[in-house]
């Protein structure tokens, strides 16, 4: 199992999608006030002495904990070849998927703070992830091919 190429692709993916969770896509300076907003994956909060939930993005939080267990659960399934292919697949395109909401909510968010956002390399994430998904869903591929051509051999 974590000796194929196609699980470490995965394992990378899945650490990726971790750091979702607890590090910023992009950051805001409003200037009069000089208030930092960050924004993650749970939503827009200042940053300070107390963080509160200004923007709520819960359709992105929901999508992420979705792209991040089906790469981790698609390790498990390693016996089953053509359930890993379907679930590689569905991944690249909630990935996708997801990079776009995130492109949305960014921009909508700045136009609601009224402010340009400062990106964070996490923003890219999702991109990364989609081209190390299907490449794990080729290097699946290609075990599959190969056990069926030894299938007809016999």
């Amino acid at each position: 199992m974590i000796q194929r190429i196609q699980t470490l692709y995965l394992l990378a993916v899945t650490l990726l999608l971790g750091f979702y969770f607890f590090l910023p896509f992009t950051t805001y300076m409003v200037e009069p006030q000089m208030v930092k907003y960050l924004f993650m994956a749970t939503g827009l909060s200042s940053e300070g002495i107390t963080a509160e939930s200004i923007y709520s993005t819960w359709p992105l939080l929901v999508l992420s904990i979705i792209v991040f267990a089906i790469p981790f659960l698609t390790i498990f399934l390693f016996k089953k070849r053509m359930i890993q292919i379907r679930l590689c697949i569905i991944n690249t395109v909630l990935l996708l998927g997801m990079q776009g909401l995130l492109y949305y909510y960014v921009n909508a968010v700045s136009k609601l703070l009224q402010a340009s956002p400062t990106y964070s390399i996490i923003f890219i994430f999702p991109l990364i992830s989609a081209i190390l998904t299907f490449l794990a869903l080729r290097a699946i591929a290609k075990d599959e091919a190969l056990i069926r051509s030894l299938e007809r051999l016999r």
